[in-house]
């Protein structure tokens, strides 16, 4: 966690050959990694189980199907809102981000925030929840392997898959 110490550094006016000096101090070398998390208002982030953090999640996408349907099924095929409400639970959680629906179920365990925060989300479209946390993430890229389908009238802005 943050122990509240800040990387510093302290410049010497000239060395003997004319340059300036500059040097590390103790708390510098003691200062959070960049894995260390701290949300606004200081309050540490929930922590995940080893072996489920992003990195984690990135590497299970590349070895197994996380999408709950056919490896091979048509990740384009668009998905209703009825059809997306019905997977609401822990057990089975779809959700929509930007046009794109995304089966969650194998990466709630995966995610930082915890299960709870995620859970308002089920069966709907999770775009602002998403935006009020963290717009900066490019969740789909995240969860591009977990994508089962698109909502109508979604209309794809990349040229690449």
């Amino acid at each position: 966690f943050f122990s509240g110490r800040a990387w510093a550094t302290s410049t010497t006016p000239m060395t003997p050959s004319g340059g300036a000096q500059t040097t590390t101090s103790k708390a510098a070398a003691a200062a959070p990694s960049a894995g260390t998390h701290i949300q606004p208002g200081g309050m540490p982030r929930n922590t995940v189980a080893k072996g489920f953090s992003q990195m984690d999640w990135m590497r299970r996408c590349k070895r197994e199907n996380v999408r709950g349907v056919d490896a091979k099924a048509n990740h384009k095929r668009v998905i209703k809102d009825d059809e997306l409400a019905q997977h609401n639970t822990v057990g089975d959680c779809w959700i929509a981000l930007r046009g794109k629906v995304y089966n969650l179920t194998e990466y709630v365990a995966y995610h930082p925030g915890g299960a709870e925060i995620l859970e308002e989300s089920f069966g709907r479209d999770a775009t602002a929840l998403f935006d009020k946390y963290h717009k900066y993430v490019n969740g789909a890229y995240i969860m591009r392997e977990a994508q089962v389908g698109v909502q109508p009238g979604y209309v794809d802005d990349s040229d690449s898959d």
